[in-house]
This record gives structure tokens, C-alpha cells and sequence, in this order.
């Protein structure tokens, strides 16, 4: 049966007051399918799939950086910069550990740094590398309110030759 328009729009208007249109319901993503399409979206290299994980007031930490990210334009700008210098970047599940309210993911990433961002030396250029990562996120109403990153940075640089370059 065909609806009328008129019918159409007077569910769309009280939709809309009783604040029930997709864009205002509530999410039903369980942690659990927060973790994998996070994973997923990491492996297509996808920054918008990613940032719409996260909470508008989202704060995200890494020893990549100096102090938080917010966001979803910050989500957006530091996996864009990922993806950007390690254009072949891919993540393995390792282990997954899940509450209510909190994923504990351990994984490993690795790819070749090709288009080092500036003021990396450019003999870590065309190197590749492999990193043990494991990051806690804290998920409220089905979206990523925080989220912590940590991986070894001493293997990344013993990976890049680093080392080497201070005996020279």
C-alpha cells in the first residue's frame, strides 16, 4: 500500500518532536561491533567510518602526539595522516577484551613508511615496520567517549634504523 504524503509527513513531524528520526535515536552498537567495525574501517583506511565511532566531545590519546585529539574532525585528521605516510597500513586483531562500556584492543600494525611527514629523517623512508599496539576505549550510548593508545616506540625506532644512525 502506498502512503499518502500528507500521512508521511505528520510521522515525519512527530518523529521529529518526540526526537525518534535515525539521526536522534539512540545507537544500538554494542561495544563488541564498536571493536570490529573499528578494525575494519582501520584496514580500508576509511577516516570517515572511523570518526563516526566517536562522540562529538570524543578525546583520543597517543604517544603519537602531544595532547588530545577531539572528535570526529580530530579522528579524521590523525588517521588521514596515518594512512598518508604508511599507505599500505594494516591491523591484525590480537586480542579483544569486552565490558558494557569498554573495549581493551591488542593488535598489531604494520606497513612501509612511504611518504614520511616532514622532519622524519629521510632514511626511515621505504622502511618497513611491524608494532604490537593495544588501545582502551570507553563507549557510551554506543559511541567512543575516549580512547588511549599505546605502542612501543623504541621498537618502531629500532625498526626504522634509528639506532644505526646515532653510531654513525
Amino acid at each position: 500500500m502506498k502512503k499518502h504524503p500528507t500521512t508521511t509527513l505528520l510521522l515525519l513531524t512527530f518523529c521529529l518532536a518526540a526526537g525518534q528520526l535515525p539521526c536522534r535515536a539512540q545507537s544500538t552498537a554494542t561495544p563488541s561491533s564498536i571493536a570490529k567495525t573499528w578494525l575494519a574501517a582501520l584496514n580500508r583506511h576509511d577516516t570517515l567510518a572511523l570518526s563516526a565511532l566517536y562522540a562529538d566531545s570524543a578525546k583520543v590519546f597517543s604517544p603519537n602526539w602531544e595532547g588530545a585529539q577531539t572528535g570526529p574532525r580530530g579522528i579524521r585528521e590523525v588517521y588521514h595522516r596515518y594512512f598518508t605516510s604508511t599507505p599500505d597500513l594494516q591491523h591484525r586483531l590480537i586480542h579483544l577484551i569486552v565490558t558494557d562500556s569498554a573495549l581493551v584492543i591488542e593488535y598489531s600494525q604494520g606497513g612501509t613508511l612511504q611518504n614520511p611527514e616532514g622532519g622524519t629523517p629521510a632514511y626511515m623512508q621505504g622502511k618497513k615496520y611491524e608494532l604490537q599496539c593495544c588501545t582502551r576505549m570507553d563507549i557510551r550510548n554506543g559511541k567512543i567517549q575516549q580512547q588511549i593508545s599505546y605502542f612501543d616506540q623504541v621498537a618502531f625506532l629500532r625498526q626504522m634504523g634509528f639506532f644505526e644512525q646515532m653510531g654513525k
